[in-house]
């Protein structure tokens, strides 16, 4: 019977025989002979082949459609309104009108106006058309803060035709002599004109002179700044005001100070100018009771204070005063 169902089944086109079966109990796999089709396979689908035969002339079609209706339509109308907003008279900076100016004390508008070339009034002729799109901040802003007042500046543009200029000014500290004229000076070491219209009360500077590098001319200047720093919690109160002050010396700045009809030099060295002041101060009645004209006071020596007399009141004097009272030296 099993010999007649495999025979059976062995004439089944497309089925493996019992035998065969029997290795694909040892983990073989059936052979199949190699003109042998299964019916229980999958057909192939048929792939669709797209044809490319004018695949390119398409392309180019669509290029030359796009660039026709869409690239130079929009090519020719920017072209236009950059022309028209580079020569329209709408985007023109006219005169100092259109300028606004912040943060100014001393550098006026038509100050600021002249340099960028601007009219700065209806009389003067403008020496150039600025265009506002033509207009270069970066060139525009050294050029403003080439003014010698001007520490820095930032320009900002307002549409059609407005330009907004903050400007920071240089702050003066002292008048210095320059070539018999008074200039003003800021802590840098700037020199700058007097503005009109402006008071300032100032000591006046000596020993900055042009030979000075400007790092050792800063130096000079930090100096004195804080020389009248220390001693302006003093200095108003006692009535006493810095009138010149000689920064020739680096290791000793003296300072002309004037009360009433009195006037005296006084040596300070390079610091400790407020203790050194206090003491000047607590001199002063000495030099009352003393009745001595001094020409100078040297403060320099701590506790010991070397005054010098005027000539009328005495020859060569010198007065050594040391806490708590004065002492006369002959020289």
């Amino acid at each position: 019977m099993t010999h007649n169902c495999e025979g059976f089944l062995g004439n089944l086109p497309g089925l493996p025989t019992l035998m065969s079966l029997a290795h694909a109990q040892d983990g073989s796999l059936p052979d199949f002979d190699a003109d042998e089709v299964s019916p229980y396979r999958r057909r192939q689908k048929a792939v669709p082949v797209r044809s490319r035969r004018f695949a390119h002339l398409r392309r180019v079609l669509r290029w030359l459609l796009f660039t026709t209706f869409v690239l130079l339509p929009v090519t020719y109308a920017a072209y236009h309104v950059a022309e028209f907003a580079l020569t329209s008279r709408l985007f023109v900076l006219n005169s100092a009108a259109d300028v606004a100016v912040e943060g100014n004390r001393y550098v006026s508008k038509e100050q600021i106006a002249e340099a960028l070339g601007i009219s700065s009034g209806p009389g003067r002729a403008r020496r150039t058309r600025v265009n506002m799109l033509r207009l270069s901040l970066d060139k525009a802003t050294g050029v403003v803060e080439s003014i010698p007042w001007v520490r820095s500046a930032r320009l900002t543009r307002a549409y059609p035709h407005h330009l907004t200029v903050r400007v920071e000014e240089r702050e003066p500290v002292a008048f210095v002599n320059v070539e018999g004229r008074l200039k003003l000076i800021d802590r840098e070491g700037v020199l700058l004109e007097r503005p009109e219209k402006a008071a300032f009360d100032f000591p006046v500077l000596a020993g900055l002179d042009s030979r000075l590098s400007p790092p050792e001319r800063r130096s000079r200047l930090d100096l004195y700044r804080e020389f009248m720093r220390q001693i302006s919690s003093e200095a108003a109160p006692s009535g006493w005001v810095v009138s010149e002050v000689d920064l020739s010396d680096s290791d000793d700045l003296k300072a002309v100070v004037v009360r009433e009809n009195k006037n005296l030099e006084l040596h300070l060295g390079r610091d400790e100018f407020g203790e050194r002041f206090h003491n000047f101060l607590a001199l002063v009645p000495e030099l009352v009771k003393g009745d001595v004209t001094a020409a100078s006071v040297d403060l320099r020596y701590g506790n010991q204070i070397v005054v010098s007399p005027q000539p009328a009141a005495a020859d060569d004097d010198r007065v050594a005063a040391s806490r708590p009272g004065l002492k006369t030296q002959k020289e």
